[in-house]
C-alpha cells in the first residue's frame, strides 16, 4: 500500500532537524537584522539602539523556548505528526523574526526621519 506525500509521517528525528534548522536560520537573520540596526543608527551605545535590546531578548527567546518545547516533546513523547502538520512547526520561527524586523526597520526609519529635522 502506497501512501502519498501529504500523509507520510515524519518521526521525531525528522522533527528535530528541521526545528533545528529553523532555530539556526531564525538566529542568523536576527543577528543580521541586529548589525543592520546598529549600522544604521550609528553606535551601539546610542538610546534609539537600546530601545531595540528588549525586542531582540523576546525574538530570542521565542524561538529558544519553541526549540526546547519541540525537542523536550520530540526526546520523551516520540512525537510523529504529517508532514503537512510539520510545516506548521515554522510558524513561531517567521513570527519572531517577522517581529524583530518590523521593530527594526520602524526604529531605524524613526532615526533617519529625527536626523533630518
Amino acid at each position: 500500500m502506497q501512501q502519498s506525500i501529504i500523509t507520510d509521517i515524519a518521526n521525531s528525528d525528522v522533527i528535530m532537524m528541521e526545528t533545528l534548522i529553523y532555530a539556526i536560520a531564525s538566529f542568523f537573520i536576527l543577528i543580521l537584522l541586529d548589525f543592520y540596526a546598529a549600522k544604521k543608527i550609528g553606535d551601539r551605545r546610542r538610546p534609539a539602539y537600546k530601545a531595540l535590546r528588549i525586542h531582540k531578548s523576546i525574538a530570542f527567546f521565542i524561538v529558544a523556548v519553541v526549540t526546547a518545547v519541540i525537542a523536550i516533546l520530540c526526546l520523551f513523547m516520540d512525537l510523529s505528526v504529517s508532514r503537512a502538520t510539520l510545516t506548521y512547526f515554522g510558524l513561531p520561527y517567521f513570527m519572531a523574526v517577522v517581529y524583530y524586523m518590523v521593530k527594526v526597520f520602524r526604529r531605524v526609519r524613526s532615526e533617519i526621519r529625527r536626523r533630518r529635522l
